[in-house]
């Protein structure tokens, strides 16, 4: 296991990101799980936190604590998320709150990378990692969490294992790339329309993905 992701260090980097935004001793029960924690591979400071509260009450909290630090609103996307701008960072709050443990959390995740997280409750702090996220930072490549649980958003999971390989000098294997493609092309037709749709609303919309996808969904 890399140094950099030791619990205590995954703990360490989670509170003084959180400080500026939730406080030096924030309330409520959430997760702090996503893209962030790829900063401790690249060395680079994060600019989007994703936080996760454990229950609709925690989610209440955690916009008065927002709001408390001088977070303004950037978005509002139900019934996914709402965004805030705050010290600097993009601040993401899931209206999900059905996980009811960081475990089960990360395990909805798409990208091996994206199964690591900090869990604050009353006061106390703990990390997890997924065993396929250190699998994937040991072999230097973007690895997928099987069987996609995000499938029908299996396009935008592409381009995020596009870019987390490009931030990190990591590589796609074909056959991870293959999952994807192959989830899409079993699709029935008006499905992968919808999939292609759904991209274009979430994802940045890498013109190869685009592409691609648009040709296997012509009429034959």
């Amino acid at each position: 296991m890399q140094p950099p992701l030791y619990e205590h260090a995954l703990v360490k980097f989670a509170r003084s990101c959180l400080e500026p935004v939730l406080g030096r001793a924030p309330a409520g029960w959430f997760f702090l799980a996503g893209g962030a924690f790829k900063s401790l591979l690249h060395g680079r400071p994060p600019r989007d936190l994703d936080l996760w509260p454990a229950t609709d009450a925690d989610r209440a909290v955690l916009v008065e604590q927002l709001m408390q630090r001088g977070a303004r609103l950037q978005s509002d996307n139900p019934p996914f998320q709402t965004t805030y701008t705050c010290s600097g960072y993009c601040v993401e709050l899931p209206y999900d709150t059905t996980p009811t443990s960081l475990e089960e959390r990360l395990a909805r995740f798409d990208l091996a990378l994206s199964a690591i997280g900090v869990e604050h409750r009353q006061g106390t702090w703990r990390a997890v990692i997924h065993p396929l996220a250190l699998e994937s930072i040991r072999r230097c490549e973007v690895l997928l969490l099987k069987p996609l649980v995000n499938w029908k958003y299996a396009l935008a999971t592409l381009e995020r294992m596009r870019r987390y390989a490009k931030e990190l000098g990591y590589t796609v294997p074909p056959s991870e790339e293959g999952e994807v493609w192959n989830m899409f092309r079993a699709q029935l037709p008006h499905e992968r329309r919808a999939m292609v749709e759904r991209y274009l609303r979430v994802g940045m919309c890498d013109p190869r993905i685009q592409e691609e996808a648009e040709w296997q969904v012509r009429p034959s």
